[in-house]
């Protein structure tokens, strides 16, 4: 039998990993991904349990591209943070807050999200001004605008999730729902509810973006993950992604 040499056996293994494809040559490292359940951006089927919308499908092309095993969870707005402060969860992709920087490494963006307000049916609200002496639902921990956000005149009724506000604005308990507006309209249909929304008045778009936690003992991973976004955005991916997830 013919020996084999080193230059032979290391040329064998190389074509060995290329052809296995980036998932050989990641050595399967694994990461938890954290983000909001809410739908269209990330919620669980009740029939089939199955993770669906566009961040369980942008994750599933990150784990594609770089081999990377992603496990998914989903929670509360208000308690991402807990979750990346202590390192419990390596990674997000999330609106972008500067007061989580203290606590991430801001990535690349993934795609903008438009912020905004939506009226409760005969309430008008066409122009900022009108948004004064309202009681406007917002999600607890959410940095929207800063004008919005400071603004002493708008009288903000704290929830943990979207559906709670427009439950609230069914029933005439707020004059409105502040926040992502694909998500609030998405979540509305949803419940039967979307007779009840009426103006809308967009604020600014937001920027979702990948974020990994400091405390990550994954954290050397995240340029080949910011690559792969890069990559995504640059092919049409992405957008083909929130296409089909209604969520433009």
């Amino acid at each position: 039998m013919k020996k084999i040499t080193t230059a032979a056996l290391t040329a064998l293994i190389g074509a060995v990993l290329l052809i296995a494809g980036p998932a050989a040559r990641a050595e399967q490292r694994s990461l938890n991904f954290i983000t909001i359940g809410v739908a269209p951006w990330a919620f669980t089927d009740k029939g089939s349990g199955k993770s669906l919308g566009v961040f369980p499908a942008v994750v599933s092309e990150l784990e594609r591209r770089t081999g990377f095993r992603i496990l998914q969870s989903y929670e509360p707005f208000a308690r991402i943070d807990h979750e990346l402060e202590t390192g419990s969860q390596d990674c997000t992709i999330l609106v972008w807050s500067d007061n989580r920087a203290r606590i991430v490494e801001r990535g690349e963006l993934v795609a903008s999200h438009p912020m905004g307000v939506i009226a409760r049916k005969g309430v008008k609200i066409t122009q900022y001004a009108d948004l004064k002496g309202k009681t406007i639902s917002v999600l607890r921990g959410l940095a929207i605008e800063p004008r919005f956000d400071a603004d002493p005149d708008i009288i903000k009724d704290a929830d943990s999730d979207y559906i709670l506000g427009v439950r609230k604005m069914a029933h005439q308990r707020v004059d409105a729902v502040a926040g992502a507006v694909p998500t609030i309209q998405f979540l509305a249909r949803q419940e039967g509810l979307e007779q009840y929304l009426g103006d809308r008045l967009m604020l600014v778009d937001t920027p979702l973006v990948l974020q990994c936690s400091k405390k990550s003992a994954n954290l050397d991973l995240m340029p080949a993950l910011n690559k792969a976004i890069r990559q995504m955005r640059e092919d049409g991916t992405i957008d083909r992604i929130k296409s089909d997830n209604l969520f433009m």
